[in-house]
């Protein structure tokens, strides 16, 4: 009975601050983003000087532009084409792992919460940057395709090593890590050694 009371006023706790958490992610999303958007953007057109422009923040998307102009659908040499071709990308799809966590982690009762957490957040953000470079793979994958791929002297993946790294990252990791990450960090607390000691016991 004791465990179930802690489970309950875990989860309450949970549901009541996932609203502030959430809220202030979302006005905070864009800053938030500026980072990853710059780490990515130095190491694509690095990466694919000839098919990358750069990649830059606007509001909370990030703008993926390229080398290419394009007309009727076709990709176009930038010198003929009237604008240079750019895909947008909704980053919050990455960086609402952050307000999740944050939400879990505060729910807990702890020891400690201010180490464990910065960890949990710098851990998390590496995989927004991972998930933000996958997701402009997927991008130019998709949209640039055969310039992209065959690009002299330089390594790219494989379509399908994009594809699944795009699914891991983008899909999966986001509502995952955060939850694996709070279990791993949790596992000492009085919470979860009531669901081990109760799960063994059964």
């Amino acid at each position: 009975m004791v465990e179930q009371h802690h489970m309950r006023q875990f989860l309450l706790f949970v549901f009541v601050l996932l609203i502030p958490t959430f809220a202030l992610w979302t006005s905070a999303s864009a800053p938030l983003a500026l980072p990853a958007i710059g780490l990515v953007s130095m190491l694509l057109t690095n990466w694919f000087p000839d098919v990358v422009n750069v990649l830059y923040a606007s509001g909370s998307e990030a703008i993926l532009m390229t080398e290419f102009g394009e007309n009727a659908g076709q990709l176009i040499p930038l010198s003929k084409a009237d604008y240079r071709l750019g895909f947008e990308l909704n980053t919050r799809v990455l960086s609402y792992s952050l307000p999740f966590y944050t939400a879990l982690h505060f729910a807990t009762q702890k020891k400690a919460y201010l180490t464990d957490y910065i960890g949990g957040v710098l851990i998390l953000y590496m995989l927004f940057v991972l998930g933000l470079l996958c997701l402009c793979l997927k991008e130019l994958m998709v949209n640039v395709n055969a310039p992209f791929f065959s690009q002299a002297d330089i390594f790219v993946p494989h379509a399908e090593v994009i594809a699944i790294a795009y699914q891991f990252s983008v899909l999966i990791v986001p509502t995952l890590a955060p939850a694996v990450l709070w279990l791993w960090q949790s596992r000492d607390s009085q919470l979860l050694q009531g669901v081990f000691v109760n799960t063994a016991d059964s």
